[in-house]
């Protein structure tokens, strides 16, 4: 576990804490900080939500519905961003002119509202914020990270597919936009930054799917979501087919890979608590923009771009 401070613990807030935020909030309150607040949408959202953190995780925060009013009053120190896509942008804005370094969960911003054009002038604002500190939660990159030592070499790699399927409630291309990100994070974590060539895509109500090159490599995308839908996560590298396993719960959370052709099961480290420790390492020996891994979520959020944008 990270031992963020020997003589204090970091102050966070988490804006939305409900949904993926109170895993974020799990997930940060084990690591040796103090969550001290939360956004929510109104009053009676906090209110609601404040009470929840209170009664599963033995939380204890302030809420507010005004940005600068937390920012202001509860003086955070690290920021986590998890509130719903279009507002990450102005938010992220916010946050970094006060010099507060930032996690902000996957994609790094996006609104259907804005053209290639807006998407790409709100990219270069960031990318050049004097004060940028700001780690995106690409963390499904960690699945293959983990097991790099297990895989055939980046030459040797003609394939890759990804099929995820989860109980949301997303339609029609709102299913890309929530799952892109997942997928594109674990193709840059196995081939690099590139381009993508002969895109192709289908899509209805409940499914989406794509196919594309990348880097000479076949890539194929397939997501489905419903809330009555059987979970399913699993990517192919090559004949290497592995399926996520998940046990336990908020609290007891563990997670594995089946690799299939080998017939084994691999534990590895939650992701998301992966992830909350390098930005935790980051923002404790200030190393502003070496460990955001900006090039490769800004290279994830282009390639969504090109695909549900161009």
């Amino acid at each position: 576990m990270l031992n963020s401070n020997p003589r204090k613990k970091i102050k966070i807030a988490i804006l939305g804490a409900t949904g993926i935020g109170k895993f974020h909030a799990r997930n940060f309150s084990n690591l040796n900080v103090e969550i001290n607040s939360i956004l929510s949408s109104s009053e009676v959202t906090g209110k609601a939500t404040s009470k929840d953190l209170r009664d599963s995780l033995g939380l204890e925060v302030d809420y507010y519905n005004d940005l600068d009013l937390l920012l202001n009053q509860s003086s955070p120190e690290a920021v986590v961003i998890s509130t719903p896509n279009k507002f990450h942008y102005e938010q992220i804005l916010k946050v970094l002119d006060k010099k507060i370094p930032i996690f902000c969960e996957k994609p790094l911003f996006w609104n259907t509202e804005n053209s290639y054009s807006d998407f790409l002038k709100k990219l270069k604002v960031l990318s050049n914020h004097p004060n940028r500190a700001l780690y995106v939660n690409t963390s499904s990159a960690y699945y293959i990270e983990s097991i790099k030592n297990q895989l055939p070499l980046v030459n040797d790699i003609s394939s890759f597919s990804f099929d995820f399927t989860t109980q949301g409630n997303k339609r029609y291309l709102e299913i890309p936009e929530d799952l892109l990100p997942h997928g594109l994070a674990m193709l840059i974590e196995l081939l690099g930054c590139h381009e993508i060539v002969d895109f192709k895509q289908v899509y209805s109500e409940n499914a989406y799917k794509c196919n594309f090159f990348y880097n000479g490599c076949a890539i194929s995308f397939k997501f489905e979501e419903g809330v009555l839908s059987k979970k399913e996560f699993v990517f192919c590298v090559n004949d290497n087919r592995f399926v996520r396993i998940q046990k336990g719960g908020l609290n007891n959370y563990e997670i594995f890979l089946d690799y299939i052709s080998q017939n084994k099961i691999i534990k590895i480290e939650d992701p998301f608590k992966v992830y909350a420790e390098r930005f935790l390492r980051s923002c404790v020996y200030n190393s502003k923009n070496q460990n955001d891994r900006f090039l490769e979520s800004s290279h994830n959020l282009k390639l969504m771009a090109n695909i549900l944008l161009k």
